[in-house]
């Protein structure tokens, strides 16, 4: 294991287990105050929940990890831990693809999967050689294409939901029209009002859209997209590398 890798490692397990109370940050809660610039008070809290007990779980599978041999006969090494690792995401990873807001689980989504990866990926270094090709390639290259897949359409479902969370209403009076815009996420109801027959108003609804999914494109961006665009680079080595393990 690289020192590089060794370091992500370590800063990794000491988010989920911290060693010293003084260091443990509620990462849960700040992920949850993140999100809150995207979904407003439309959070999965049972998820989030029942994420908040894997996440120790997860923890300690991974600082087993990290610390176990490559080859040994008398302790589990990373070949079987990073088996019972995976089979732990796998089994687990619905709280973060299948709640009942999914909305609120990006960041979750684009944690737990970068975790899945780092895993694999260390794995598939560790046991390949110039003559021997690792199958964990071949897990590696499966398992990015679920993430990507999934993330696309994470992604394309923030914003079809945050727009859809978005009304403009127009109302017609004898002196003065009005454009009010209601926005259930960010609990805000924006009037404007035209005298009547003018046009004053005309934009209202859609300048406040346009403001609205250039946050919500960025907040995508920095806490999925930026993962996305890593894991298609990756993609294009783990399809060639799992292409020469089955041929």
């Amino acid at each position: 294991m690289s020192t590089l890798m060794a370091w992500i490692f370590d800063k990794v397990i000491n988010v989920l287990i911290p060693t010293n109370p003084s260091d443990d940050i509620d990462y849960f809660q700040v992920i949850k105050e993140n999100v809150k610039q995207v979904a407003g008070d439309y959070i999965d809290q049972h998820n989030m929940d029942q994420l908040e007990v894997y996440k120790t779980d997860l923890g300690y599978l991974l600082q087993r990890y990290y610390e176990s041999p490559v080859d040994s006969t008398t302790y589990p090494d990373k070949n079987i831990v990073a088996n019972s690792l995976s089979t732990s995401i796998v089994a687990n990873r619905y709280l973060v693809e299948a709640g009942e807001r999914p909305e609120s689980m990006i960041i979750h989504f684009s944690d737990i999967a970068s975790i899945h990866i780092l895993i694999l990926k260390d794995a598939a270094e560790t046991y390949s050689s110039p003559d021997v090709i690792s199958r964990w390639w071949v897990d590696l290259n499966d398992q990015l294409a679920h993430y990507i897949d999934h993330g696309r359409r994470l992604q394309d479902d923030v914003v079809d939901w945050r727009n859809d969370m978005m009304s403009c209403d127009y109302n017609e009076g004898n002196k003065y029209d009005t454009w009010t815009v209601t926005d259930q996420v960010a609990q805000v109801v924006d009037v404007c009002t035209q005298v009547h027959n003018t046009h004053s108003c005309d934009d209202h609804c859609q300048a406040y859209q346009i403001t609205m999914n250039r946050e919500v494109s960025l907040f995508v961006w920095d806490y999925m997209g930026k993962s996305l665009r890593e894991w298609e680079i990756l993609k294009i080595k783990t399809s060639q590398m799992a292409a020469r393990v089955t041929a």
